[in-house]
């Protein structure tokens, strides 16, 4: 072996040590960024109230609470739930055309992707210990049409629909009201 090339295996570090240095590199990174989001709503009465309003949403987290509020236009500007829905790309999409009419339906996808994504592991959480969403799933597998994937994505509306609710009346969450008759 040449002399460099023992002396460059002697300095390089083996490959799981790196791989354990950028990983660690990555989290602190993302740790400061979170402090950041924190600190940034922390000093800021309104987005703290309207943080506080949707972590009251069974499911939501700081995480997603930040995220929707980022992300989300404000409630003022949309009026109905069917428009933040239609936002995210949660709203159903017919596909119609020529003899081809009985294709499933599917979400939209024509929206805020990383949205509805921050949306899904909230949703599974909802889906376990949110009444108004378990309500829901139950009503929705009772019935057996849909696929799990299908309720899933029923259950992330839900979710969604419920933290535009808060924000637009401004009253935390209550199970009461949420829940259909």
């Amino acid at each position: 072996m040449e002399e460099w090339h023992r002396q460059w295996v002697l300095v390089t570090p083996p490959r799981s040590s790196l791989a354990a240095a950028t990983i660690e590199h990555f989290t602190t990174q993302l740790e400061a960024i979170d402090r950041a989001i924190s600190e940034t709503i922390d000093q800021d009465a309104e987005l703290h109230a309207r943080c506080d309003l949707l972590v009251s949403v069974i499911g939501v987290g700081d995480t997603l609470a930040a995220l929707l509020m980022a992300k989300m236009p404000e409630p003022g500007v949309l009026r109905r739930s069917g428009e933040i829905v239609a936002y995210a790309g949660l709203n159903p999409s017919h596909h119609r055309s020529g003899t081809s009419i009985d294709r499933p339906t599917r979400i939209s996808k024509i929206g805020n992707a990383e949205l509805r994504s921050a949306l899904y592991m909230p949703a599974l959480s909802a889906m376990r210990f949110n009444p108004a969403v378990a309500a829901l799933v139950a009503r929705l597998k009772s019935a057996g049409r849909l696929k799990p994937r299908q309720i899933v994505v029923a259950a992330m509306r839900k979710l969604l629909v419920l933290c535009f609710g808060v924000l637009k009346t401004g009253k935390r969450f209550d199970p009461a009201i949420a829940m259909p008759a």
